[in-house]
């Protein structure tokens, strides 16, 4: 190998090259939520969050396996203990917590709630970095949770959704708050032991917890009435979401900065409201509009501040 070769292979990646890959994970993530109204149409929700990530946990086995030697571990008691949050909260719990909290709301009240992501996330990355966000964050994530609030409170009136409720909303809700957790540990880890290894390994990790929690939960699906759309549903979570989004997403944050990159989410809910409409049929209404638009602004303005 040449010394240009060798420059080349170690020079960090374009600016151009982390946006894309930024940008496919999010264009992916859009249709997570609808992908799992889909599949919790026909089967138990909490069985179909459980079943994507051990599916994908299998997949990432076999290629850990194919690949052996080339997936670093990390090492010491710190990076172990990252990878664990990563594996738990990212591939664990909150596929769980999602699927069960559509199983019980709409995807587009999901989405809005899943664009709190970033404030989330930049706030743990705060707390994790020991420093204090500037006031314009504060001013944002107060917006963005105040719209949130508003959106999951309103049962009356021109905020009202067919099929969302506020138990399904807090779950979701939840959910977003162990995904960030785990956004952040990913981001730390990636720069270490690189992107495929986060995501097998951690992947691998959720397998292992949710291998026995699937086998409690399956009685629960009548496997044989499971549509082929549901099927196509878990396919979508599984390889898309899971395996190719968190790669792409963690390979980002890794190279681009948590805080930059982690805004960009706040354009995901937008490409989800839309495929909600056009695929599920659900309504798109100028006041849930107004709730999502106050919402993102927030967390626009809470990124924007974060430095």
């Amino acid at each position: 190998m040449t010394e240009s070769d060798a420059t080349a292979r170690h020079s960090p990646p374009s600016p151009l090259a982390v946006g894309a890959a930024g940008s496919i994970a999010l264009l992916l993530w859009s249709g997570t939520a609808v992908a799992n109204k889909i599949a919790v149409a026909s089967m138990d929700p909490l069985t179909a969050g459980v079943l994507r990530s051990m599916l994908a946990g299998f997949v990432a086995i076999a290629i850990a396996i194919a690949v052996a030697g080339r997936l670093p571990l990390p090492a010491g008691p710190r990076n172990k203990a990252l990878l664990v949050v990563v594996g738990t909260g990212c591939f664990a719990v909150w596929p769980m917590l999602l699927s069960l909290g559509l199983g019980h709301t709409t995807a587009n009240h999901g989405a809005l709630i899943m664009a709190l992501i970033p404030v989330f996330t930049g706030l743990i990355a705060a707390v994790f970095d020991r420093r204090a966000p500037r006031f314009g964050w504060y001013a944002g994530a107060g917006l963005a949770l105040a719209g949130t609030v508003v959106l999951i409170t309103s049962r009356a009136g021109p905020l009202t959704t067919a099929g969302a409720s506020p138990a399904g909303d807090l779950i979701v809700m939840a959910g977003v708050g162990v995904c960030a957790l785990g956004y952040v540990a990913g981001g730390r880890l990636t720069p270490l032991i690189g992107t495929r290894a986060t995501t097998f390994w951690g992947l691998a990790c959720a397998s292992v917890i949710l291998i026995p929690v699937f086998i409690l939960l399956a009685p629960r699906t009548d496997w044989g009435a499971v549509s082929a759309a549901g099927w196509v549903g878990v396919a979508y979570l599984t390889l898309m979401s899971s395996l190719l989004g968190y790669a792409l997403w963690f390979w980002a944050l890794g190279h681009g900065g948590i805080s930059r990159i982690g805004s960009w989410q706040f354009g995901q809910p937008v490409m989800t409201l839309i495929l909600a409409a056009l695929v599920l049929g659900e309504a798109l209404t100028l006041p849930l509009a107004l709730a999502g638009a106050v919402i993102l602004a927030g967390t626009w303005l809470a990124q924007r501040k974060a430095g």
